[in-house]
């Protein structure tokens, strides 16, 4: 295969492995979100930023890698052709609308950008998956659940700007939009790269094929009532069964991990992300016990799933991502000391915050510590990686 002599990427790169564009913008969005909170503990502001904070997380950070990456992925999975420039530089354009109306406190706007992004995605990636010759993996079928999860929190979300949600429905609205948007995704296509990045090897082989088989078929029923279980736990947790919710959310994620990955096989090291992508795996239903079982600290505790688990795995997969695709693959082979240390960062940060609502006569201290560590975490990494995000597959 000839090598790509190339030292930057071009148009067509662009477009058709969208995470070149997506990454970096998330982590822009990443870095606002958290930023809103010192702005208003310093006292160089008055507007609360809870709601922004959240969406700017959610929609912004994760959201954007999520869709950056399956930009990139479902259509090769597949064997479908890539997203065209129209396709990729109108969610581009929908994406950093979104992220400059949560910026700005427009959160109204705001989710009506994202519902226009989440159905616009979703006709994308069906159409890929109908015209592809090949069907994705079957741990897929949660990718589709997570995007109707994000839609119909969304949704009701603005339905409560026209009419008063009750207190239950509204908890629902933020579980379905939040947790279980990014959660579903996660074991969805984590269910597929994850051992594979890891290094265990798969539990189950399927033929490439247009056809779905017997097997596929067990394997995506499987999916998708792990994901219909997840979403009875939310309903739950809802109308105040916190502790049975948690303890069985977090049931249901540790037994589909354990479907789809040989855990048995795992031995963890400090080479590359593989530390990093466990340590998140952990995190998960760590924080969806520690969050259901202890209700009075559910806001900090929660950061146990959202910081160390979610935002782990995303950056951890996306430094495999980005070093694939960009001729530096045998940096994630290796310890690396500058991608260690952001995430070592990430994680005191993640203590400092989770620690400082326990510690009330220096609260605000502890919040901008953390603030200040996860921040200098993000741009340590963003640094190491998003470097090389316009550098071309020399592959290609």
């Amino acid at each position: 295969m000839l090598q790509n002599t190339r030292h930057w990427v071009n148009f067509t790169d662009l477009h058709q492995e969208p995470f070149r564009l997506f990454f970096p913008f998330a982590t822009l969005a990443g870095l606002i979100g958290v930023a809103l909170w010192p702005l208003l503990l310093l006292g160089w502001t008055d507007n609360y930023p809870g709601p922004s904070h959240a969406r700017l997380m959610v929609q912004g950070f994760f959201g954007g890698f999520i869709f950056g990456f399956l930009g990139t992925s479902m259509p090769r999975l597949v064997e479908a052709r890539p997203l065209s420039a129209r396709e990729a530089f109108a969610l581009l354009a929908l994406f950093l609308g979104n992220v400059v109306a949560n910026t700005v406190g427009m959160n109204t706007l705001a989710d009506g950008i994202f519902v226009g992004e989440i159905v616009l995605w979703f006709a994308m990636l069906k159409n890929r998956c109908h015209g592809g010759m090949d069907r994705p993996p079957p741990s897929f079928v949660l990718v589709g659940l997570s995007l109707a999860s994000a839609l119909a929190g969304t949704t009701l979300h603005l339905a409560g700007r026209r009419w008063e949600l009750s207190q239950p429905l509204d908890l629902f609205a933020r579980l379905l939009s939040y947790h279980g948007f990014v959660l579903l995704c996660m074991l969805g296509a984590g269910g597929f790269l994850l051992p594979r990045f890891l290094g265990l090897g798969v539990r189950r082989n399927f033929p490439e094929s247009a056809v779905a088989s017997p097997e596929w078929k067990l394997a995506a029923g499987v999916a998708a009532s792990a994901g219909a279980l997840i979403l009875i736990t939310f309903a739950l947790e809802a109308l105040g069964w916190n502790r049975t919710a948690g303890t069985a959310r977090a049931a249901f994620v540790v037994a589909y991990l354990c479907y789809e990955m040989p855990v048995e096989r795992l031995r963890c090291h400090w080479r590359g992300v593989q530390w990093q992508l466990t340590a998140g795996l952990v995190c998960i239903p760590l924080g969806v016990l520690a969050a259901g079982w202890f209700s009075a600290a559910r806001l900090p505790l929660l950061h146990l799933e959202l910081v160390g688990g979610f935002a782990l795995i995303t950056t951890g997969v996306a430094t495999r991502v980005v070093l694939g695709h960009s001729g530096a693959r045998e940096k994630v082979e290796h310890f690396h000391p500058w991608l260690t240390t952001a995430v070592v960062l990430m994680l005191l940060g993640l203590a400092s915050r989770v620690s400082g609502d326990f510690l009330l006569g220096i609260q605000t201290t502890h919040y901008l510590y953390g603030a200040a560590c996860w921040l200098a975490g993000a741009v340590v990494w963003a640094v190491c990686v998003l470097s090389r995000v316009f550098r071309p597959d020399p592959e290609n």
